[in-house]
């Protein structure tokens, strides 16, 4: 019988793997441990990618959800993505207003504006300002109910300011409101809301279209050359009341006073009194020469002062 090599060559024996024992596994070979070499080494390689990756969209998450948490209440309602608040100010606020609101040459100091007064001017149209030197009188507004209130929450936090009052006309006392109004605001906004100018070139805007959350921003902000009012959230509802019973009280003494000042009962009864200082003269005249025509009565002069009737 054929013997192995082991058996007939001593060194060669001692070249072989020993037996393997028990139930381990035999080890693998050198060629098949350099071929599972790379293997590993792509494994490992593949695994920290995803590690990494995981860790990156964990941080975008967070990020993200920082983002869209909410900035508190505007009128009621949570406002959501502060950094639509933000784009927003950056692109049409903050060349005048300052980046954090601070003010610049073209615009005043807003980081105490506080959500009222904020939201009243976005509200009503009057910003943002086209020409920095332009007035700054109701228009349409230029932003959706969403980026109002969005770009409100983001000037809100700035500082601190008054917030939206929560103005509840239903229910309110009128008599209270016709008080309230006639004491405090019709020497500028005129008997019947028709506005007017106050001097210094200010003009106190008509109210026809001032809705209740407009009255009680603009009582509590004072915009403009308006004051500020402490009135009490009851009185704030019963003159908000009275400014929507304007809109549509009835007239039966005929048309409102004209937009001409704050004293338009007084513009008016000095042209009633001119009148009359007219017709009153026109009178006495009339009296004075018998009713006779005024042609007559210089005819009679000259015949008087010239006895011979102009002969020579």
């Amino acid at each position: 019988m054929f013997r192995l090599a082991s058996q007939t060559n001593p060194e060669m024996h001692d070249r072989l793997p020993a037996p393997p024992t028990g139930n381990a596994p035999a080890p693998a070979s050198a060629p098949a441990q350099r071929r599972a070499a790379p293997v590993r080494r792509l494994l490992v390689a593949y695994g920290s990618l995803l590690l990494i990756g995981g860790l990156g969209l964990g941080a975008v998450a967070s990020v993200v959800g920082a983002a869209s948490a909410p900035l508190g209440q505007v009128g009621g309602q949570a406002v959501t993505e502060a950094g639509r608040g933000a784009n927003l100010y950056l692109t049409s606020c903050a060349a005048c207003h300052g980046v954090q609101g601070a003010g610049t040459a073209n615009g005043p100091d807003i980081r105490n504006a506080g959500a009222a007064l904020t939201d009243f001017m976005l509200r009503t149209g009057r910003m943002p300002l086209a020409d920095p030197g332009a007035p700054a009188v109701r228009g349409t507004p230029a932003f959706s109910d969403a980026d109002r209130q969005a770009l409100v929450a983001y000037v809100a936090s700035f500082g601190q300011g008054p917030a939206i009052p929560n103005v509840v006309t239903s229910g309110a006392d009128l008599r209270a409101g016709l008080e309230l109004f006639t004491s405090n605001c019709a020497a500028c906004h005129g008997p019947a809301g028709g506005g007017g100018a106050v001097g210094g070139g200010f003009v106190a805007p008509a109210l026809t279209q001032a809705d209740a959350t407009t009255v009680g921003e603009a009582v509590i902000t004072g915009p403009g050359p308006m004051p500020r009012f402490s009135f009490s959230p009851d009185q704030i509802d019963s003159l908000a009341a009275y400014v929507a019973y304007l809109r549509n009280a009835p007239h039966p003494g005929g048309a409102t006073s004209p937009e001409v000042g704050p004293v338009t009962e007084g513009f008016i009864a000095g042209l009633t009194l001119l009148a009359l200082l007219l017709v009153a003269r026109w009178v006495a005249v009339r009296r004075e020469t018998g009713g006779e025509p005024l042609s007559a009565e210089v005819a009679d002069d000259s015949t008087a002062s010239d006895p011979e009737g102009g002969r020579g």
